[in-house]
This record gives structure tokens, C-alpha cells and sequence, in this order.
């Protein structure tokens, strides 16, 4: 098991294992990884994988979804990925994961950058959205996650300088209402207040709003500067986002594609688990239909002739037994190198991540020995001026 992994990822499969593998010219990944970023301040991984169809898709939407996965992949760094619904063939797309860290403010703000970037690089041509370029991109749909919001509100600044990032986001960002709810109820204020700001979404015309946002500040209730804001308010209510209508109502009110693309791709490990186990629950039943064996009566036989006869029909009888029980056993026999075979798959995939953290660390180590080899040489330069 271990040179069998060693010879397929001589690096494992964390950080050192992509970085050696996009190298190598054959490998797979040469054209789905295409970039990898360290920072080292704050040690940030940044590891942004899309194939050249994905980003052509990407560009020509007029909204998508966005959502962080902290279930799919174990230690510090989770997923990020950019879904969206394509109505024609009745599909959820993935167009975009990217692998990462840190999960503050700046970093998702290098995040986005980085891959507005890339997407250019690819396409040939630039991401636009509609409030910036009358083109493009009008609706991002992400659950109500603050340092999120504020990385996509500085980055869509650096586009354009003009606007503040809070205003940005105003232009093009959604929230989805189930996580809005979700972090709603865990909130401690009072449940009144709670009622009135769940309202927010359901009003039917600026006035309306302001006159909840008024009743919810006359409650002078603590904990409630978030529904304040003005990105946080355009994001829940139609009349107050600065979104085209129409793009407001195809984009939906909720990230159940992106919760669904994670959802099928983590279902794959527990379909295997499933399939182990059914056989080696089968693998357990044969073999008891094999072994065990029925005593058999016993009889006097009255003459040497009889035992003669009845001693040709046993051995008949074995050798077509054995016959019979030959593919049986065999069948056996492969269902566990199968189940074998698919455990060493799922060991695998624990192992890499093990592996990943392993790497991670080192790499780390790294880049601080280097920056104060570094920071030595200029010490001893100017010195020796």
C-alpha cells in the first residue's frame, strides 16, 4: 500500500503533490490547475482550478452562485466554488473551485482578484458586470457571510474606483435566505426584534422598508447594526438592491445549487461505503451457504457389493459438488479483492489529506526560513556598508 501510493504521489497529494504534478507535462491537472498563490504574512493558500470551457461559460452568465464547503476536505483549507442552473439541460454546473485557508476579509479579497485574473488569462477577456461595464454579470447569489461580501465588495472596487466596496456590492450582490434565516435564529435579541427584521425581505416598496428599519432601530435592541447596512439591507430586498428585477427573480433566493453540487460530490464516498458493505454482507451469507454443510443419515449397508456402489456414488456425488461449488468460491473470492480494492480507495483519500497538512507545514517552514535568509543577507550588507 505505502510504495504503491509513494510511486503514484512521490510528493502525496497535499500542496507539494498539485505543485508536482502541474509540473509534469502528461499529468492531468496541468490544465485544470492554474494557478497556485502563497502569502506569506498571513501563510495563505490560494489554489485555483478551472478547465478553459468552464471559464468560457463563466463569462457569459448573468448571475451565479457562490459558496464555502468546510465538510469536503480535512485541516485548514475548504473549498470555494462558483455554481450556477442551466435551465436548458436541467443541470447544476460547477464552474469553478478553488482551494484555501484563510477566510478573513483580505483574503477574500485576494481570492476574487486572483481569479478575475486568471479568467482573463484564460478567456482572453475580462469578467464584466453589468453596473461597471452595462455588461455582463448582474446578480451574485452567497450566503450573508461579511468578511465574503466585504472580499467581493474590494475587489469589484479595484475595478472600478468610483464606487466604495458597500456600494459595489448594492450593484450585484444577493443573499440567500435560508443562511439569512439560519443566522437569524441563532442571533441573541429578542424574539420581537426577530420577527421584524425576518420581515425585511417580504416588504413590497422602499417606504415599507424604511419604516421596518425604523421599528427595528425603536427597539434599541443590541446585536442589530448588521441590518443597518445598506449592502446587507439591498441584499435581502429587491427594492432597495440596485439589481436588474429580472435578474433579481432567475437568480433565486437561495445557494441550494451550490449546497447540491457539494452534496453530490461528497455522496460519492458514501455510495462506495454503502457498496462495501452490502457485499461484504452478500460475501458472508455465501460463504455460509458453502461451509456449512447438512449432517447427512447415516445407513447400513448390507453387503460388499452395496458399499462398493454407494462408495462410487459418494465419490460421484463429491466431484460434482465440487464442481458446483468451484464458480461459487470463486465469485467469493473476487467480491472481496472488490471490496478490497474499493477500502484501499477510500484509505487513499484519508492518507492524502493526512498528507496535505504534512506538506502544508513544511512549505511554511519553508518560506519563513527563506524570508529570514533573506532578512539576514540585507542585515549583513548593510553592515558590511
Amino acid at each position: 500500500m505505502g510504495k504503491a501510493y509513494k510511486t503514484l504521489h512521490p510528493f502525496g497529494q497535499g500542496i507539494m503533490g498539485v505543485y508536482h504534478n502541474v509540473s509534469n507535462t502528461s499529468s492531468d491537472l496541468v490544465h485544470y490547475v492554474r494557478k497556485i498563490d502563497l502569502f506569506t504574512n498571513d501563510n495563505q493558500v490560494i489554489i485555483t482550478c478551472m478547465l478553459t470551457e468552464q471559464v468560457k461559460k463563466l463569462i457569459t452568465l448573468e448571475w451565479f452562485q457562490i459558496d464555502v464547503s468546510f465538510k469536503r476536505v480535512k485541516g485548514e483549507i475548504n473549498e470555494f466554488e462558483i455554481n450556477t442552473y442551466d435551465s436548458d439541460h436541467h443541470l447544476i454546473l460547477s464552474l469553478c473551485r478553488v482551494f484555501t485557508n484563510i477566510f478573513t476579509a483580505e483574503g477574500y479579497h485576494r481570492l476574487f482578484s486572483s481569479l478575475f485574473k486568471i479568467i482573463h488569462e484564460v478567456s482572453g477577456q475580462p469578467i464584466k458586470f453589468q453596473h461597471i461595464h452595462q455588461q455582463g454579470v448582474g446578480c451574485i447569489l452567497a450566503d450573508l457571510d461579511a468578511a465574503q461580501a466585504k472580499g467581493l465588495g474590494l475587489a469589484l472596487h479595484d475595478l472600478d474606483h468610483e464606487k466604495d466596496w458597500q456600494t459595489h456590492l448594492t450593484f450585484v450582490f444577493e443573499s440567500c435566505l435560508i443562511h439569512f434565516e439560519r443566522n437569524l435564529r441563532n442571533k441573541p435579541i429578542d424574539k420581537t426584534t426577530k420577527n421584524l427584521i425576518r420581515q425585511i425581505p417580504n416588504m413590497s416598496s422602499k417606504e415599507q422598508v424604511y419604516d421596518l428599519l425604523q421599528q427595528i432601530r425603536d427597539t434599541n435592541d443590541e446585536g442589530i447594526e448588521d441590518c443597518q447596512q445598506l449592502y446587507v439591507i439591498a441584499s435581502l430586498n429587491q427594492y432597495i438592491s440596485k439589481i436588474n428585477p429580472e435578474i433579481w427573480r432567475k437568480s433565486g433566493t437561495n445557494t441550494n445549487n451550490a449546497e447540491a453540487a457539494h452534496a453530490m460530490d461528497k455522496s460519492e464516498v458514501k455510495r462506495i461505503q454503502r457498496s462495501i458493505k452490502r457485499k461484504e454482507s452478500y460475501t458472508r451469507n455465501n460463504n455460509l451457504d458453502t461451509n456449512d454443510k447438512l449432517p447427512s443419515k447415516k445407513r447400513k449397508l448390507s453387503s460388499s457389493t452395496s458399499k462398493t456402489k454407494s462408495k462410487k456414488r459418494q465419490e460421484d456425488s463429491a466431484s460434482e459438488n465440487e464442481e458446483t461449488a468451484l464458480p461459487k468460491t470463486n465469485n467469493n473470492e473476487l467480491l472481496k479483492l472488490d471490496i478490497e480494492e474499493r477500502k484501499m480507495t477510500l484509505r487513499e483519500r484519508e492518507i492524502k489529506v493526512r498528507v496535505a497538512e504534512a506538506e502544508a507545514r513544511l512549505i511554511e517552514a519553508k518560506a519563513e526560513a527563506l524570508e529570514l535568509e533573506n532578512q539576514k543577507k540585507k542585515y549583513d550588507t548593510a553592515k558590511d556598508k
